[in-house]
């Protein structure tokens, strides 16, 4: 270093701390003071200095040096370089030291011309408004060290508005090439993107659904927030999260196999429980679809997974009221069996089987005997009684497929199909006399009550229910008039 530079660093300090810059020749010798009195060679070089903050805040000076020819002017650049730049199609420039030369697509670029921007120290300035001395560290830190640059900065051109520039430089000590491209509009695009992906995201983490995308090999590849709920938060060391992760391999197979079915078939439906961290069993309806990018290749599939608990809770309590209701428009509230209309719709139905394969039936209408004394005497809670206990022994005595109902007061009808013979029916009858005759307790005293049945044989004695049922009132009344307590068969009076 000249001895002139050394008695000069207080000043060259001041001036680079303040972000300006000193360009100067200096004229070094390979021995003795620098200025070749002892007859040492002289080397004078052409010197741009600018100032470097060091990591422990201390300021270095970076010098680019060129050796120079004597003292001639500093010559233009070499023409093939100056050609080339000249003539490419996109922005460029060629760099010699502080000089600097733009072609006319960069003149375009930033709207000033190559003598509006002779310097580099112009450049900096007018380019990056407000940023040249950051910017300008930066670029020196890589010129120093010979490395390419690729990188993004905003520019300002002449007319104050601002594009972002994809910049390439070539650096050396030597010559170096600039290569600029205008990326702004593809930026705002992609800041576009950028946004609509946020907003996106932002919506499908707001859902209370499960919403999830896998890979054709069954990766999470993205997820919404009521799925890190599902998953507790904690993702695999890899981060490649899989079903095999959450459930156990059973269920992670099934879960792959109707992913495949998606892909093939293009959706899926289901349902299936879903165990949370915290215990929690939710019943989950998830719906797959396949993913496609635009020329149809299958990337993966999306799911959405609902909870349904409380729906389907729901439909089954709407469920059980429905069935009350049938139960209770179709059952006698106080004993439990069928009613009149239920039993004529089981009547009708039972007559029509029977037609279709030539099976008889037969119809008991009960009537009991000596009802009437115990409610007048002993009061309606007495009758109930009587009732419900008289219903108990009616279905005790019968097969599960005959049909018992009461169809009012103390009245009683039982269908039997494929009775057999009449002495069959007979004898089933003589069975019920016997069960309703049966002492019933009631508290400390006892009670008892008797019964009378009328029999009318399908088809013998009637072809449909109206008809079969009067056919044995009728032969109930007879069996009423002929001493109580006994049955009668339609058309056989004893």
């Amino acid at each position: 270093m000249p001895e002139t530079v050394r008695r000069s660093l207080p000043d060259y300090a001041r001036r680079l701390s303040d972000g300006g810059r000193i360009g100067e020749r200096w004229t070094v010798g390979t021995g003795g003071d620098g200025r070749g009195k002892d007859g040492s060679a002289e080397t004078v070089l052409a010197c741009d200095c600018s100032g470097l903050r060091l990591t422990d805040g201390r300021l270095a000076m970076l010098v680019h040096a060129r050796p120079l020819a004597g003292m001639e002017p500093t010559p233009a650049p070499k023409l093939h370089l100056s050609r080339m730049v000249e003539n490419l199609p996109m922005a460029a420039a060629y760099v010699e030291g502080e000089r600097i030369f733009v072609n006319h697509a960069a003149e375009r670029l930033i709207g000033f011309r190559q003598d509006e921007l002779p310097t580099m120290e112009a450049w900096f300035k007018s380019a990056y408004l407000g940023r040249d001395r950051e910017i300008r560290q930066r670029y020196d830190a890589a010129r120093q060290a010979e490395a390419s640059v690729l990188t993004e900065l905003q520019v300002t051109r002449k007319d104050g508005a601002r594009r972002w520039i994809r910049f390439f430089a070539y650096l050396t000590h030597g010559g170096e090439v600039w290569l600029m491209e205008d990326v702004t509009d593809q930026r705002a695009t992609l800041e576009a993107l950028h946004q609509e992906r946020a907003v996106l995201q932002s919506l499908i983490d707001s859902m209370p659904d499960i919403v999830f995308f896998k890979d054709r090999d069954g990766v999470f590849l993205n997820y919404n927030r009521a799925f890190l709920d599902y998953v507790g938060w904690h993702l695999n060391s890899n981060g490649r999260l899989r079903d095999i992760d959450m459930v156990d391999g059973d269920a992670a197979e099934r879960r792959r196999q109707t992913d495949l079915r998606a892909m093939r078939e293009g959706m899926t439906r289901g349902e299936e429980w879903f165990v949370y961290p915290d215990g929690r069993r939710r019943l989950m309806e998830t719906l797959k679809t396949a993913c496609r990018d635009p020329q149809g290749t299958i990337l993966g599939v999306v799911g959405i997974s609902r909870d349904i608990t409380g729906r389907r809770e729901m439909e089954e309590m709407l469920r059980r009221s429905e069935a009350e209701k049938d139960h209770l428009a179709n059952h006698d509230p106080l004993t439990g069996l069928p009613n009149r209309r239920l039993f004529f719709a089981r009547t009708d139905s039972a007559l029509a089987h029977a037609q279709r394969i030539g099976q008889p039936l037969a119809l008991l209408f009960i009537d009991l005997d000596g009802f009437k004394p115990v409610n007048d005497r002993l009061g309606h809670d007495a009758g109930d009684r009587v009732l419900r206990v008289t219903a108990e022994r009616l279905t005790a005595c019968l097969r599960t497929s005959d049909l018992v109902a009461r169809i009012g007061g103390d009245e009683f009808t039982v269908l039997l199909e494929g009775p057999g013979s009449l002495r069959d029916v007979e004898h089933v009858a003589g069975k019920l006399i016997q069960a309703v005759s049966a002492e019933i307790e009631l508290g400390r005293d006892t009670l008892s009550v008797g019964a009378s049945i009328g029999i009318a044989l399908y088809p013998r004695d009637a072809g449909n229910a109206q008809d079969l049922l009067k056919a044995a009132d009728d032969a109930l009344y007879q069996a009423k008039h002929a001493g109580r307590g006994r049955f009668i068969v339609c058309g056989h009076p004893r």
